[in-house]
């Protein structure tokens, strides 16, 4: 097993990164500016695209900081507020050898969902903070392999 990226959380569990998907935030937005009645339908529809897909429950969404874009003219932006999410989106898949909740189970896995200005690795360290700060017995899901 090629696991190469370790997280160690506080409670001495040991998350393995299995699989990292990026790409750009806004790359579908062909013109325009994105807004944050935009962001919101975008974040809806990534956690029910992969939600239930791996380890049966839904993914854990660190949710982003949306900075307000400067809009200057003297009307308002007729699509909605204009707002950015940070420019990469980042789904990753984190596996532990040890089971969440069922001990008859082999392992547990989460995927989380996070933005960054760039793409990773490195995870930015206010993302990472936040990676280890989650409740892995409450959101993981267990596995048998």
């Amino acid at each position: 097993m090629g696991y190469s990226f370790k997280i160690d959380l506080p409670s001495g569990r040991e998350l393995y990164l299995r699989e990292l998907w990026q790409y750009r935030t806004y790359k579908e937005l062909i013109e325009g500016l994105p807004t944050a009645e935009f962001n919101a339908e975008k974040l809806v529809q990534l956690l029910e695209d992969k939600r239930h897909r791996l380890y049966g429950g839904p993914p854990y969404l660190i949710q982003p900081i949306e900075t307000s874009l400067g809009y200057c003219c003297d009307r308002p932006y007729q699509f909605g507020t204009p707002s950015a999410l940070p420019q990469i989106t980042c789904i990753a898949r984190f596996e532990s050898f040890d089971p969440a909740r069922d001990k008859e189970a082999h392992a547990s896995g989460l995927t989380i969902i996070w933005f960054q200005g760039d793409f990773a690795l490195p995870i930015e360290t206010d993302v990472f903070d936040k990676i280890t700060s989650i409740d892995w017995k409450s959101h993981a899901g267990d596995f048998c392999w």
